[in-house]
C-alpha cells in the first residue's frame, strides 16, 4: 500500500493570497491559524505548507540552477541566468516556513508538550528537522533559538549553520525518542494511510538522520559508519515512504503543474537534463519533446509523473535512502553497487517503469574507475532520480560533491553572482535587510559574504 498524505481541506482561516510570480505557489490557501485552532488540525495544516515549501519556488529555483528546467520565457530567463535577488525568495522565508511550517512545528511542540501527546510531538520535532534543513540548505545561517518568541523578540539573532546542524540531528533524536514512547492519543492528524504507526514514522526519522548526517560528510568524513546506522534503522521499500498526495483541483494541486498550467511555457526542461536522459526509460515519465524543446508539462499528458495536479510529493524517498547508503558504501568499502541497483530500481519502479527496461537499465549500472568516479556514477544517477520531487536536494548534493558535472549559464555572471560560476546559496529576503539589520549583518559577516557565489560553511 502506497502510504498517502491525503491534504484536508480545512476552512478555517482562509489565506488570503496574492497573484504575482513566486506568492501564490507557495502558500497553502487552507492553513488553519490562531490560538483556538486544535493540534487535529494545525498538524495536516503544518504537513500541507511543508510540502508546498518543498515543491513551490524554492524549488522551481533550484531545479533551474541544476539545469533540470530552463527558462523559457519571462522571469524564468533571468533565473536560468542567475538572475536571482532578495525578493525572488522571500515569500519561502517569510510565510512558507518562519509564519507557517516551522512556526507551526514549533506551536505544536509546545502544546503537545503540555499535554504529553509524545507521539505528534515527535511528528512536529521530525518535520522541524525537515523545515530547519530546507532552511539552511539555502541560505546558510539563520534564526532558530530566538525564532517564533512573537513581541517578545522581533528581531532574533541568526544560529550559525554548524550549530542548525546541531539542531537538526537533535531535533531528530528527540523525534525518535518519542515515536518509541507509549502514547495512548497516538498522533493528531496522521492523515489516512501515511505511515500507519509510530514505529514507521521512527523509522522516517532514521532515515532523515541519515540524509542530514551525510550533509555534513565534507566537514566531518568520519560521519559514514553513523550514516550506514542510520539507514539500518530506517524503512525498507517504497512503502514506507512518506508520501503526500495533492488534492486534484486547481486550488490544492502539485505546485509544479499549478505553475505549468498558469505560467505554460514560461519554462521547460534543460537542455543538457534532456540530453543526460536520453536513452533511460525515466524520460517519458518526466518530459515529452515539442519540436527543439522538451517541456514538463501537457495538461492532457497523463504520461507526465510529476506534473499532473495530484502528483505526490515525498518528505523522503526509498530510492534516496538507498542512494545514501550506497555513497556511505563507497566511502567505507562495502558493496556500494548493489545499494545503487535498488536505489535506481526504487526509483523505477515507483515510477512505473516496465520491470524489463528497470532490469536492462539496471543490469548496465557499473562502478569502476577512482573512488571519484564511482562517487560520480552514484550522484549523476541519484540526480535523474530526482528529478520533479527534490530538486534542492540535488542542488545539496551538487554543492557537496560537485556532480553532477554542470556547466554554468554563459550569462550568469551578474551584480550578485560576480564570478558566473553555479550559484551555490540564495541571498537573505529584503525584509531581514531592512526589519533585521543588526543580525542580517551579523550573519553575513559570519559566512564571509552574502552574494550567490559565496559558500556555506557545510560545504566549504
Amino acid at each position: 500500500m502506497k502510504n498517502i498524505f491525503k491534504i484536508l481541506t480545512l476552512f478555517i482561516g482562509l489565506a488570503t493570497i496574492s497573484s504575482c510570480d513566486n506568492t501564490d505557489l507557495n502558500l497553502d490557501p487552507t492553513r488553519p491559524g490562531g490560538d483556538n485552532v486544535s493540534v487535529r488540525a494545525i498538524v495536516p495544516a503544518m504537513q500541507t505548507q511543508t510540502h508546498r515549501n518543498m515543491m513551490a519556488n524554492g524549488a522551481r529555483l533550484a531545479g533551474i540552477i541544476m539545469q533540470q528546467w530552463a527558462g523559457f520565457d519571462a522571469q524564468q530567463v533571468a533565473f536560468t541566468q542567475y538572475n536571482i535577488g532578495e525578493g525572488d525568495i522571500a515569500n519561502l522565508w517569510e510565510f512558507g516556513l518562519y509564519v507557517g511550517s516551522m512556526k507551526d512545528c514549533d506551536d505544536i511542540i509546545t502544546r503537545t508538550t503540555t499535554s504529553g501527546n509524545l507521539h505528534t510531538r515527535g511528528l512536529a520535532r521530525l518535520y522541524y528537522a525537515y523545515n530547519l534543513g530546507m532552511a539552511t540548505n539555502l541560505w546558510g545561517d539563520i534564526p532558530f533559538s530566538e525564532a517564533f518568541k512573537g513581541a517578545d523578540n522581533l528581531t532574533p539573532a541568526y544560529d550559525s549553520q554548524e550549530d542548525v546542524y546541531t539542531a537538526i540531528i537533535n531535533l531528530l533524536d528527540g523525534a525518535i525518542a518519542d515515536l518509541n514512547t507509549t502514547d495512548p492519543a497516538g498522533i493528531f492528524g496522521n492523515l489516512t494511510s501515511g505511515p500507519s504507526s509510530a514505529s514507521d514514522w521512527a523509522a522516517v526519522a532514521h532515515a532523515l538522520k541519515a540524509r542530514y548526517l551525510l550533509q555534513q560528510s565534507k566537514v566531518n568524513p568520519g560521519v559514514m559508519a553513523s550514516v550506514i546506522s542510520e539507514v539500518n534503522q530506517s524503512f525498507t521499500s517504497n512503502d514506507g515512504q512518506p508520501e503526500f498526495v495533492f488534492e486534484n483541483t486547481s486550488g490544492g494541486r502539485n505546485p509544479i503543474s499549478a505553475f505549468g498550467a498558469e505560467r505554460p511555457n514560461t519554462m521547460v526542461i534543460g537542455p543538457s537534463f534532456a540530453t543526460l536522459m536520453t536513452g533511460d526509460p525515466r524520460q517519458e515519465k518526466y518530459m515529452f519533446q515539442d519540436g527543439t524543446d522538451f517541456l514538463f508539462y501537457d495538461s492532457s499528458n497523463a504520461d507526465l509523473f510529476w506534473a499532473q495536479q495530484d502528483s505526490p510529493s515525498l518528505l523522503i524517498s526509498y530510492a534516496e535512502v538507498k542512494f545514501i547508503e550506497a555513497e556511505a558504501l563507497l566511502s567505507t568499502g562495502g558493496n556500494a553497487l548493489m545499494a545503487l541497483q535498488a536505489a535506481v530500481t526504487a526509483n523505477m519502479e515507483y515510477l512505473g517503469v516496465p520491470a524489463g527496461d528497470i532490469t536492462t537499465y539496471v543490469n548496465a549500472l557499473t562502478l569502476t574507475g577512482t573512488a571519484q568516479q564511482q562517487l560520480e556514477t552514484i550522484i549523476t544517477e541519484k540526480y535523474k532520480a530526482f528529478y520533479g520531487h527534490n530538486a534542492i536536494e540535488a542542488w545539496n548534493d551538487y554543492r557537496r560533491t560537485g556532480f553532477p558535472t554542470l556547466t554554468a549559464d554563459a550569462n550568469g555572471a551578474n551584480g550578485n553572482n560576480p564570478s558566473g560560476i553555479v550559484p551555490l546559496r540564495f541571498l537573505y529576503p529584503d525584509s531581514e535587510r531592512l526589519a533585521n539589520s543588526a543580525n542580517y549583518n551579523a550573519a553575513i559577516s559570519n559566512q564571509g559574504g552574502h552574494l550567490l557565489d559565496d559558500p556555506l560553511w557545510v560545504w566549504r
